[in-house]
């Protein structure tokens, strides 16, 4: 007698022998941390400064992280043949609570110590950010691979385009009208 298996059961085991092949690209965690740092050493310069420079300097590190993310992406799904749409939310939007807590923090400390000059501090706030978030990143990927269901959803990247569009168009129309 032929025993037959049950389909979720063949779906969930396939699920798990993707997620177990799947590798994050070399470099990834550097290379986020780099595109972090950047974007809120910007944004405290570029906030701080209050001028048409300071908000082209803002925009500048916003088209670097996304340039950043945008490859680590890509080479994430040339890699490995997939996408995970919980990745592209945790590396477009930090959207982990560890990743957010690490970014606004530093953000935060960044734009506080740009109005005051302290240029060593921004740069040790910015630095902060990226090890944040990479690190808030790596950590979504342990518990993405012991529980892929509960993790990959997030917003795809057509949404997270769509809403680096509108932001940049808003900063734009900031930069044009102030």
């Amino acid at each position: 007698m032929e025993s037959r298996r049950d389909p979720l059961t063949a779906a969930d085991d396939a699920r798990r022998r993707l997620t177990a092949g799947l590798r994050l690209p070399t470099g990834f965690s550097p290379a986020l941390a780099t595109g972090v740092a950047v974007q809120v050493g910007a944004a405290a310069y570029g906030i701080a400064a209050q001028t048409a420079t300071g908000v082209a300097v803002a925009l500048a590190g916003v088209a670097v992280f996304l340039g950043v993310a945008a490859l680590l992406l890509h080479r994430f799904s040339r890699i490995n043949g997939v996408r995970v749409d919980g990745l592209a939310s945790q590396v477009v939007l930090a959207a982990g609570a560890r990743a957010s807590v690490a970014y606004l923090g530093a953000l935060a400390v960044g734009i506080v110590a740009a109005f005051g000059s302290r240029w060593w501090l921004v740069a040790v706030a910015a630095v902060a950010a990226g090890v944040g978030c990479a690190l808030g990143v790596r950590r979504w990927w342990h518990d993405y691979r012991h529980d892929p269901a509960a993790h990959a959803r997030g917003a795809s990247p057509r949404v997270l385009a769509v809403l680096a569009v509108v932001a940049c168009l808003g900063c734009a129309a900031l930069l044009v009208l102030g």
